[in-house]
């Protein structure tokens, strides 16, 4: 089941921002939660997907089922689309890039070459923000990454244990990369 929570800028806004959760991190994580933020700032409505993400038999299921959530979230708005996807919600950027959407990356899964490959050829500007010790990161991959990258310290969700300032500190990190992106396609 998923369900859409829209919020909405104030004045014409300059299109939609479709946040894609993680697996089991959802829209009121604090990355997704301040990115949402930063785009409302910045003159875009944002529409936040909160799904239940079924079992999967293979990575292609997984990922087609993903290019689905995006594809329902974006039906019916004839309007400038940014992708902002975590984790799980990465595996849609071959949709994405497929429709030209700009899109920022968090945490995405750049040590499996298959769920990587979409990021290496993006025809769109994008922008890639990982934790230093997220497992997920491979650093050959990040840096062979058109677009900008961002290297905090941190964990899969940006924590560093038993460290909440410096936790926050990376959070605000990429608080403040995102809105300096953001500024230039808004």
């Amino acid at each position: 089941m998923t369900r859409y929570v829209d919020l909405a800028t104030d004045g014409t806004a300059v299109g939609r921002c479709i946040v894609l959760p993680g697996r089991q991190y959802t829209p009121d994580g604090p990355l997704l939660f301040f990115a949402a933020q930063v785009a409302l700032a910045r003159g875009w409505d944002v529409r936040q997907v909160w799904w239940e993400v079924p079992r999967f038999d293979d990575d292609a299921d997984e990922v087609a089922w993903v290019a689905a959530e995006l594809a329902a979230a974006v039906d019916g708005h004839d309007v400038r689309v940014l992708v902002v996807a975590k984790s799980l919600g990465t595996l849609c950027a071959a949709a994405a890039a497929e429709h030209g959407y700009a899109a920022a990356w968090l945490t995405p899964l750049l040590s499996e070459p298959d769920l990587a490959a979409p990021l290496l050829a993006y025809p769109a500007a994008q922008l890639v923000v990982i934790g230093s010790e997220d497992p997920y990161l491979d650093r050959d991959v990040l840096e062979a990454l058109p677009g900008e990258q961002l290297v905090v310290p941190g964990d899969h969700v940006l924590r560093i244990p038993g460290d909440v300032s410096a936790s926050v500190a990376s959070h605000d990190r990429v608080v403040r990369a995102f809105d300096e992106w953001l500024e230039v396609r808004s």
